[in-house]
């Protein structure tokens, strides 16, 4: 495991909804935990002062909306590469017509390089992942129009 991996995996820690991460790999073990937030001290109130506090329940979060067409999802967990090798052209960009079967991306996963295919056959809307990005089990890759 090199620092660079490593660097990678700290920085999609962050980014993520991930608090923590266990990776081993050979010899080679990891384990990150994202540091909580540190919550500023109240200041001291004394007993005149105090005003009670009615709680009021957040306004439930919007969901975010996945755009319409057909979603190709990561198969398992790992770093995302959108080309074949560092400098090359990515594998598809948002345009390009793709078939069912037709290679869009490598995930590598415990040092194994995995291609990932198209599910579907269609023109390609939306790349959802930054190259070099770590990516969740079932995380949205890309988006396909299966009409055009």
């Amino acid at each position: 495991m090199d620092t660079k991996m490593i660097e990678v995996l700290i920085k999609q820690l962050e980014q993520s909804s991930l608090h923590e991460l266990e990776l081993t790999l050979g010899e080679d073990s990891l384990h990150l935990v994202k540091a909580s937030p540190v919550a500023p001290a109240a200041p001291a109130a004394s007993p005149a002062n105090t005003v009670p506090v009615t709680p009021v329940s957040p306004a439930p979060a919007a969901k975010p909306e996945e755009p319409a067409g057909t979603a190709i999802k990561a198969p398992l967990v790992g770093i995302v590469y959108l080309a074949p090798k560092p400098g090359a052209a990515p594998y598809v960009k948002v345009g390009d017509h793709v078939k069912k079967g037709q290679v869009v991306c490598i995930i590598e996963s415990m040092k194994m390089m995995n291609e990932i295919k198209s599910t579907v056959t269609g023109t390609l809307k939306a790349v959802e992942v930054d190259n070099e990005s770590l990516v969740e089990y079932d995380q949205l890759l890309f988006t396909v129009d299966e009409k055009a």
